[in-house]
């Protein structure tokens, strides 16, 4: 019967503690209740996002490198020009050297030309990359289709190497190949 009527103390402890709990929760404000819930919610987010860091650095093969990078200025290269604005250039007369800059002969073509510039007579000369992706289309199938009877940008098909002349905003000289554009700069 001393078992019974500590179960039943119990029993009748745990239903006081209950509505001791329910009174002090009444008492509390609902600012309060809701400043509780918001410092809960803030620390479950703040341990949730501390745990995905951890995950990720975990996983990644990247260490991190706290070093400084150098940032580096862009530079505008003026002697460069695309196919569609070569024929607008500020000069009334000047020479446009159109080739692949990838092309493994690229070097020696670029060394012919500045040769060429180095003169004290020596006209400007504007450089044109065939492999930029704007001016791939005007780009020969293979150098028996190019077309050295051009006179507008509409209508040219280069090859390898191509060297114009222009005048006034007009082509005057078409020529192709590497030893043609050596007798035309004289080197």
């Amino acid at each position: 019967m001393a078992k019974n009527k500590v179960k039943l103390n119990d029993k009748n402890n745990q239903k006081k503690n209950k509505k001791n709990k329910l009174k002090q929760e009444k008492y509390i404000s609902e600012e309060a209740q809701e400043i509780r819930r918001f410092v809960i919610i803030l620390f479950s987010v703040i341990i949730f996002v501390l745990l995905v860091y951890g995950i990720t650095r975990a996983l990644s093969d990247d260490p991190v490198d706290n070093t400084e990078k150098e940032v580096v200025a862009g530079e505008i290269d003026y002697d460069m020009v695309t196919i569609g604005t070569m024929l607008n250039r500020n000069l009334s007369e000047y020479y446009v050297a159109i080739y692949d800059e990838e092309n493994p002969k690229a070097v020696y073509y670029s060394t012919i030309i500045a040769k060429y510039a180095e003169g004290e007579d020596a006209i400007k000369v504007y450089y044109c990359n065939l492999g930029n992706k704007l001016n791939e289309k005007y780009q020969a199938e293979d150098d028996s289709k190019t077309n050295p009877d051009a006179k507008s940008i509409d209508e040219l098909s280069l090859g390898e190497l191509t060297l114009i002349k222009v005048k006034k905003g007009k082509i005057v000289k078409y020529l192709e190949g590497l030893d043609t554009i050596r007798e035309e700069f004289g080197v």
